[in-house]
């Protein structure tokens, strides 16, 4: 065969694979009718052995590949598909002997672990660098293996994004996480041909309101919120909150960008500081968040709500840091198997975390409901000043120690007769609060961290409830094993100081 044909052929072998590829993406919608005509299906196949299966994200082919396909109307009706999307710290209580700011203590120490994590540089995904576009798979249909079909959720990658789309988000565009996605409602939902799928999306899905869901990278993609049409209650809800004015001026003109279909940018979990305003992670300035841990609280607050005017903080009492040091545990329950990266137990996004049942688990540690000391009128104004002459707490308030349950003398005496069996960084640490949105404490937070210690307090005064004399040999052992888990874990690098403030949380009363 001489060259000059054997060079045609493979010209002709290059053509024809070109062909197959586009032949994937080339597509001509079915009608929603049609359809729903064709059999369902859980999952497919794509080569060379490739599985995917409803609800997974995936990446779709680059625009590129794209080139050819005729753009959608994303406000179309639903029997038509939607084309792929166009490409368009706070001062507080935490001191520098606090875990979630133990790296401004000294640079030159070595991150803590989830530090390690939280900075991860490791190379990103190459598909986000390329703009390859993020979708849900919904619903799968087909007819045979060459006419597969399925239903995409789309995803916005930036802010500007959701605004293209009508989106009307409440936020500035530099105001998201570094790699937060956002999921556009139903109504945009789109039929692809299983051809355009590049490859499995890595994405999670991260719950606000479950502190113990595993750790991960700013370099993650996450989703968050939802950008869809309201309902009516939410509707009406929306024009309250404008009617109400948020300060702004009568004669602020409205944008132009937000005629046409309004959708607006829910998130999968309300927000639960008092602000109204939600959680955003890890901007170029922090914004961070702690845990009210009671079971029947389980509200997170921006550090600079609780330190507006002092209002909410307290100097710390020997009652005020047992509060907090037996709240949360019951979180552990989560986590059947402690470690850094383990998965948690999921909480489904319709219920409220804080309907769990969580007596069994207080009950387990031997955590007692003490009963709240009411003070009188005269009392709560003339409470004795005892503390700081910085002017850091304010003792014009009604409520000096909240619904904090006063422990007697004699339950502190005992607890600190079992305390002293431990190393003193655990019952440290134990005090602080759980944090999210620092450098160190990353997105999701440190909860494992404290709760753990939390949970290593209360099993040992469990198992020493009648003195030492009594103590089973075995659960010492247990002890000890969770001690080293815990230092090997985390480390033991530093010595945080005291704990000398709380805050009382805005919404419980209780110990934060």
């Amino acid at each position: 065969m001489s060259s000059k044909k054997r060079k045609a052929e493979s010209v002709k072998e290059e053509k024809d694979v070109e062909q197959v590829e586009l032949s994937l993406t080339s597509w001509s919608p079915p009608s929603e009718e049609a359809f729903k005509g064709l059999k369902r299906f859980k999952s497919f196949l794509l080569p060379p052995n490739n599985s995917y299966s409803i609800g997974q994200y995936v990446w779709l082919a680059h625009e590129d590949l794209l080139a050819k396909i005729d753009a959608r109307n994303p406000y179309s009706d639903a029997s038509h598909s939607l084309g792929p999307l166009s490409k368009k710290s706070r001062s507080s209580m935490l001191t520098s002997h606090s875990p979630v700011s133990v790296l401004e203590k000294d640079n030159e120490s070595a991150p803590l672990p989830l530090a390690k994590i939280h900075m991860d540089e490791t190379e990103g995904d190459h598909h986000w660098e390329a703009g390859y576009w993020i979708g849900k798979i919904i619903e799968i249909r087909a007819k045979d293996t060459s006419y597969v079909w399925m239903r995409i959720r789309w995803m916005c990658r930036t802010l500007a994004e959701c605004k293209d789309q009508a989106v009307r988000t409440g936020l500035p565009r530099s105001k998201a996480g570094p790699k937060e996605i956002f999921m556009l409602g139903p109504e945009c939902d789109g039929l692809q041909p299983v051809g355009a799928v590049e490859s499995p999306a890595s994405v999670i899905e991260f719950d606000e309101r479950n502190p113990m869901q595993a750790p991960f990278s700013r370099n993650s993609i996450f989703v968050r919120s939802e950008a869809r049409t309201p309902t009516a209650e939410e509707a009406a809800a929306l024009s309250s909150r404008r009617g109400a004015g948020h300060g702004e001026s009568k004669s602020k003109k409205g944008r132009v960008s937000e005629a046409g279909p309004s959708r607006h940018l829910f998130p999968l979990r309300e927000s639960t500081c008092y602000c109204g305003d939600p959680y955003r992670p890890l901007l170029d300035r922090e914004e961070p968040m702690a845990l009210c841990a009671h079971e029947d609280c389980l509200k997170w607050f921006h550090l600079g709500c609780l330190d507006w005017k002092n209002i909410h903080r307290r100097e710390a009492t020997p009652s005020s840091i047992e509060d907090v040091i037996t709240s949360g545990v019951q979180l552990m329950s989560l986590l059947q198997d402690y470690g850094l990266t383990t998965p948690a137990e999921k909480i489904p996004f319709d219920q409220d975390p804080t309907k769990l049942d969580w007596a069994f688990i207080k009950d387990s540690y031997g955590i007692k409901t003490e009963k709240v000391k009411v003070k009188s009128e005269k009392e709560k104004h003339h409470t004795p000043s005892k503390g700081t002459s910085n002017g850091t707490i304010n003792r014009k308030i009604e409520d000096p120690q909240g619904l904090v349950p006063e422990i007697s003398p004699e339950e502190l005496e005992k607890n600190k007769l079992a305390d002293q069996h431990l190393p003193e960084i655990i019952f440290r640490i134990a005090e602080f609060p759980a944090v999210r949105g620092t450098l160190d404490t990353g997105i999701v937070g440190n909860a494992r961290y404290i709760m753990r210690a939390r949970q290593i307090i209360l099993h040992n005064r469990k198992i020493r409830e009648r003195g030492d004399i009594k103590v089973d040999p075995a659960q010492v052992e247990d002890i000890e094993l969770m001690i080293k888990e815990w230092t090997d874990i985390w480390g033991t690098e530093f010595e945080p100081a005291p704990r000398d403030i709380v805050w009382l949380c805005p919404s419980c009363k209780r110990a934060i």
